[in-house]
């Protein structure tokens, strides 16, 4: 029998905290103690790299030193309850008080489990219930946030039917979680079990680069967001430094052999998160990786050595629908059929989204509304737990408040995977396609990532793959790490699978260029691109981008969409937003003649003037690439 739980589940006992004791904590975050001098001697010798996966619903992270090749997973431990196992991963969950959204965006009063807890002892006193904020990763692709003219930061989210706020809040969450690998923040502090903490700390201190996840197709907005996080922790200084790298790409490089980047090239040091020897990776090879939001796909035919492998052996897809759109198609296809009393939802005065579909503004309005109830958000806890209970056994009953349900695996299976399957399949067949390989040439799929623990997933990719072997990801211990973290960590290793044109030239970069050094007179591409190589551009690798902005394609989130469900009616009509898109930014005469509409240049200058005025990054200069394992930390 299946009961109602809190949307993540408590694994430790947290005693209820006041709110003025959470405030107290949230304004006195504790920095890394100096390591002591043999510690910092041994860090200083080092180049230390660090992988952060941010994922929509857990942060992982894991250390490399880059000259050894060896990892090390990070875990989190609340200071309150010592004893207790360490976490594996941070549930990326921020809890605001009430008090704190009648004013500007600040940090969280708790984190984790705690902001659970946090909620459950507001929900006592419903005159000062706060807001839990979860599940934010897809918002941060949406718009850049910045501070209007009228001191009011932009754009403002309809996180629920009741509750707007601003896409900074959010900002300020994952800059809170972030801040928890350099010490003690808000009751929670973070080590490497395998290292020792002196060295950990000067690790963390002395960081040579980070590189953070990326869906495939998510643009430089999201990129740029998290960038930003990163550089206000203080965890490194200046933009380059940090690297973005897709999901994908990552989960493959986790399954590759680990060998030390030293003398010794046959050392092969231990942690791949999976029971498969290393070395017998070869040939085809499908990577698919799902978590909450977003399904992964890679296809590569594995060359036999390694180091010959690059970007360009692989094929790339994205999916926008995993674990939250499966939850949803529980809800909306399992049991709102034969649901009473819920007439409080008002599910019939919206579009439910179709199942195994995207629809995107469907199911943000959706999650807006189940996210304004107590049965809403008891509805998608019911459904998480159903679809984990159907993992293990063929049917579960979940009764929520005077009703009770029987699901089945096949009911779950026929009205909810099935569709999510044919999308699936879909994209694998334009991956097979576009690489040539043969559906029998196959010989691995590596999963990550926790919706893909369905079982009709597996019993689909041995139908459809018949000579491949599936490598599963371990369980979650306390020294494991997410593939997708560990991944990231081992890019140093394999820097050529970076990304090096975006990293270098980002979209955010050379439309700042062009702003900068265009007027309304209309010129030839080629005269854009010597003014462009007279900054110092080289206009060899980027040229491509440079013409998607010519010709009007912008960044998305760049300018939030007009229709975005997730946005206010108000910030919609934002009129720097309104100003931008009412007429193209760039004009064309002719094939080849591109100027900026000189109605438009100057609001968009001061509209990229607004947004750097509070940022870390300032779009100034290319960001240099000093990846691998011969670089050294600048000092400076």
């Amino acid at each position: 029998m299946l009961v109602a739980q809190p949307e993540l589940p408590l694994e430790h006992a947290i005693e209820p905290v006041a709110e003025t004791a959470l405030t107290e904590q949230a304004h006195a975050i504790a920095a890394v103690e100096p390591p002591n001098d043999a510690s910092a001697a041994v860090a200083a010798e080092t180049v230390w790299y660090l992988g952060i996966d941010v994922g929509t619903t857990e942060i992982t992270a894991v250390l490399l030193d880059a000259q050894t090749g060896q990892t090390y997973p990070i875990v989190w431990q609340e200071v309150e309850t010592p004893d207790q196992t360490p976490l594996s991963s941070l549930p990326a969950i921020g809890y605001l008080a009430a008090r704190q959204l009648q004013h500007l965006p600040e940090a969280p009063i708790a984190l984790g489990y705690q902001a659970l807890e946090a909620e459950v002892t507001a929900a006592r006193q419903p005159e000062a219930l706060g807001l839990l904020l979860n599940n934010f990763k897809p918002y941060l692709k949406a718009a850049t946030p910045y501070l209007s003219e009228q001191q009011h930061w932009e754009p403002t989210l309809q996180w629920s039917d009741q509750q707007a706020l601003s896409l900074q809040w959010l900002q300020e969450v994952l800059v809170t979680l972030l801040q928890t690998l350099q010490g003690k923040t808000l009751g929670l502090t973070s080590t490497a079990p395998t290292m020792a903490q002196e060295v950990f700390q000067a690790a963390i201190a002395r960081l040579t680069g980070i590189i953070i996840g990326c869906p495939t197709g998510w643009s430089d907005t999201y990129c740029f967001n998290l960038r930003e996080a990163v550089l206000a922790t203080g965890l490194v200084t200046r933009a380059e430094q940090i690297y973005c790298l897709e999901e994908a790409i990552a989960a493959l490089l986790a399954t590759l052999p680990q060998r030390s980047p030293l003398e010794n090239q046959d050392s092969i040091v231990s942690a791949a998160p999976y029971n498969h020897p290393d070395d017998a990776l070869q040939g085809g090879t499908l990577v698919l990786s799902a978590g909450a939001t977003t399904t992964e796909l890679a296809l590569v035919d594995l060359p036999p050595e390694r180091a010959l492998l690059t970007r360009k052996h692989l094929y790339l897809r994205s999916l926008d629908y995993a674990g939250d759109a499966l939850d949803q198609d529980i809800i909306c296809q399992v049991l709102y059929p034969s649901a009473y009393n819920w007439d409080s939802l008002d599910l019939q005065s919206l579009d439910l989204p179709l199942p195994g579909e995207p629809d995107r503004d469907a199911r943000d309005r959706l999650q807006q509304r189940l996210r304004s109830s107590v049965l809403g958000r008891q509805l998608l806890n019911a459904a998480r737990q159903l679809k984990l209970a159907l993992q293990q056994q063929e049917t579960a009953t979940f009764r929520l408040n005077d009703q009770q349900w029987t699901v089945s695996q096949q009911d779950l299976h026929s009205r909810v995977t099935t569709p999510y399957l044919q999308q699936l399949n879909r994209e694998l067949n334009v991956l097979l396609n576009q690489s040539g390989i043969a559906v029998q040439a196959v010989q691995q799929v590596i999963c990550a990532g926790r919706t893909m623990a369905l079982p009709a997933i597996a019993h689909w990719l041995k139908q459809k793959l018949p000579n491949t072997r599936l490598l599963q990801e371990h369980e979650p211990s306390t020294v494991s790490s997410s593939q997708v973290a560990l991944g990231l960590a081992r890019l140093p290793l394999y820097p050529q699978m970076l990304d090096v044109v975006r990293h270098q030239y980002s979209d955010y970069f050379l439309l700042h260029e062009l702003v900068r050094i265009l007027s309304a007179e209309a010129l030839s591409v080629g005269r854009i691109l010597q003014l462009l190589e007279n900054q110092g551009i080289n206009t060899n690798f980027c040229q491509r981008p440079i013409l998607r902005l010519l010709e009007g394609h912008l960044p998305e989130g760049l300018l939030p969409s007009e229709t975005a469900a997730m946005f206010t009616p108000e910030s919609q009509q934002n009129s720097d937003y309104q100003a931008l898109t009412t007429q193209p930014l760039f004009f064309r005469e002719g094939n080849q003649l591109y100027g900026f509409n000189p109605e438009t240049r100057d609001r968009l200058q001061r509209y990229l003037t607004a947004i750097l005025a509070n940022t870390h990054q300032t779009l100034a200069e290319p960001l240099l690439i000093e990846l691998g394992v011969g670089v050294r930390r600048d000092e400076g």
